[in-house]
């Protein structure tokens, strides 16, 4: 991490050099009377990057700022950084496209003596030029729009699911899924509320809660453990760790991490399965609930799918389970529903995309 930062300053700060010399360019060709405003713009843009790391050089981090400060003052600026590498992604490339053509085009030219078209070729460039000036801001204004909507809470439609050979006291049971909380410097108490007062209102029978209770540290593990407390479901709530669990209380060579996390929650009355399993009655009639914990983090790419970890997690997590027994499993890394068919997983309930919506209904039906 901390030869990450470095690289990451060097980058930030070249992009901003960047734009800040195209603005600018820009500027004194077009208007010059404002070419005020790109020191202006570029100075208070970045200016909350002091405070950043005045913060962590206290040794405190952005998880203990109030959240009101943090989006005034914070989510302007991560915003920017969103839009600096969203335009190394985009702007750069078609400027250097841009350069090619113009190269290319002026070497024509001259070979062909069309020394006449040039005046064709810089109208055309200050089109692109012009049309070029628009992208930094229309990437800045979908990043503002992400940042300030990390809080929108998204509820999908009830799903309906047909599970082979599934018992009919569990015939119609509803599983309300939350996943990715995050709980730190952005998802606070009221954030973690009102998701719990949703799901706790959808009145399913089971809550299962895919993983990433914390975002990057353990500083507001106790407003988590007390949120998730208020969780309530019939046939009981249930957990599983994410990679940002891990990120927030790592493992080590003696400590195989969460244990913090896994302990609060536990507190909190979640029933939470690392490579385990329980089983769900209904008198007689019972169904498996399994969960896999988090393999990425014994790697070095701690996103990154490895098909025989979760394989070596998927036999632990039903060892002992009786066969012919619905399962259903909780994963947080969706790529675990390439393998969990070949361990007769009939619903596997994954988060980690956030594309699927933070809270996700299933009825179950037999088939």
């Amino acid at each position: 991490m901390l030869f990450f930062v470095p690289i990451l300053t060097t980058l930030l700060g070249a992009l901003n050099y960047y734009l800040y010399r195209k603005a600018t360019r820009l500027l004194e060709a077009r208007a010059p009377h404002w070419r005020w405003i790109a020191p202006v713009w570029f100075g208070v843009i970045n200016s909350p990057a002091v405070f950043i790391f005045a913060v962590y050089g206290s040794g405190h981090t952005l998880n203990q700022i109030p959240l009101g400060l943090l989006k005034w003052l914070v989510y302007p600026f991560f915003a920017w950084v969103a839009t600096l590498l969203a335009f190394l992604l985009v702007g750069a490339p078609a400027d250097l496209l841009i350069a090619v053509w113009r190269g290319l085009a002026w070497t024509v030219n001259r070979l062909r003596g069309r020394e006449k078209e040039e005046t064709l070729n810089l109208a055309r460039r200050g089109f692109l030029t012009s049309a070029a000036a628009v992208v930094p801001p229309l990437l800045y204004g979908i990043s503002i729009k992400g940042v300030y909507s990390s809080h929108d809470l998204d509820i999908s439609p009830v799903q309906t699911v047909a599970i082979p050979d599934l018992p009919a006291s569990f015939d119609g049971m509803v599983i309300t899924q939350i996943s990715d909380l995050h709980t730190g410097a952005y998802i606070r108490q009221p954030e973690l509320d009102r998701v719990v007062d949703r799901a706790n209102g959808l009145r399913g029978d089971l809550i299962a809660v895919t993983g990433d209770f914390m975002d990057s540290s353990t500083t507001q593990l106790d407003v988590a453990r007390q949120a998730m407390a208020r969780l309530r479901a019939p046939l009981g709530v249930f957990g599983i760790l994410g990679n940002h669990d891990y990120y927030s209380d790592p493992a080590t060579p003696r400590y195989p991490g969460c244990m913090a996390i896994m302990g609060a929650m536990r507190e909190a009355g979640i029933h939470m399965l690392r490579n385990a399993h329980a089983e769900i009655r209904a008198g007689a009639d019972r169904i498996v609930l399994g969960g896999i914990d988090w393999t990425g983090m014994r790697r070095g790419n701690p996103n990154s799918y490895d098909s025989p970890a979760a394989r070596r997690s998927l036999t632990a997590t039903f060892l002992g389970s009786e066969a012919g027994v619905p399962r259903i499993l909780m994963a947080h890394h969706p790529h675990v529903f390439l393998d969990s068919p070949d361990f007769d997983v009939a619903l596997t309930q994954a988060g980690h995309t956030h594309g699927g919506g933070q809270i996700v209904v299933a009825e179950l039906h037999g088939q």
